[in-house]
């Protein structure tokens, strides 16, 4: 399965079940999750491209080791992840408008309650042809954050970014099968956790040999995540 991106997009295929990516997910699975085993998979195939917003983000973020491009500023109502800039909720951006070429959302809109005010915010801060990359839940255990208030399917998704004049969008499954899915969902032991996962990737690697038409079917379905990447009109 390959993750897609946007026609004018700068990132590279990511193909999920390639035997390196399997070797390389197998690894990491023993440490963190597959949410983030593969998430940081996709952004260490991204180059971003002038100046990046990271919203939600910090320098003591878990992904922030994986993250290349030219300019960061990072924006967070948590102070426990050190943002450049922390403000409150519902706090307009105290940034320059018309400034940033890219922004990120990693795992952080289900966070929010009130997106039409957050994206109008991104709207101002964004140059026109600005790109925004998020990735988001689907089949994920309700999580804090402090509070968590949203799933979302891709029409959903596709339909509120085109109200909000965003173009060039592209949802694409991040997810690796039923049987990682389960394990993620249902399974959270801390003492054989890593080990349960290892067998969940074997097992949905062999299925996947097995069964591809079936496994892509399955993850555009039912995936853990979904990734958004789309230009500001």
């Amino acid at each position: 399965m390959k993750i897609k991106f946007s026609e004018n997009s700068n990132l590279k295929k990511v193909e999920l079940f390639s035997f390196v990516s399997f070797f390389e997910t197998f690894n990491d699975v023993n440490k963190i999750s597959i949410q983030r085993t593969l998430m940081n998979q996709l952004l260490k195939k991204i180059y971003f491209k002038g100046n990046l917003i990271d919203i939600g983000g910090g320098k003591k973020s878990n992904y922030i080791n994986f993250l290349k491009c030219e300019n960061y500023l990072s924006i967070n109502i948590d102070k426990k992840i050190s943002p450049d800039i922390l403000i409150k909720v519902n706090e307009p951006f105290p940034v320059k408008k018309n400034y940033f070429d890219q922004c990120l959302l990693l795992n952080v809109l289900e966070h929010i309650y009130d997106w039409d005010f957050l994206f109008n915010e991104i709207k101002k801060i964004l140059k026109k042809q600005g790109s925004i990359h998020i990735i988001i839940p689907f089949m994920y255990p309700i999580h804090g954050a402090p509070n968590d208030y949203k799933r979302v399917t891709s029409d959903y998704l596709k339909k509120f970014l085109k109200d909000n004049s965003f173009k060039n969008i592209v949802i694409s499954p991040l997810s690796y099968g039923p049987f990682t899915n389960s394990q993620l969902i249902c399974y959270r032991h801390k003492l054989f956790n890593g080990f349960i996962s290892q067998i969940s990737v074997i097992l949905d690697k062999l299925f996947h040999t097995l069964f591809r038409k079936q496994y892509i079917s399955y993850n555009n379905q039912c995936p853990s995540f979904y990734y958004v990447s789309a230009k500001l009109k």
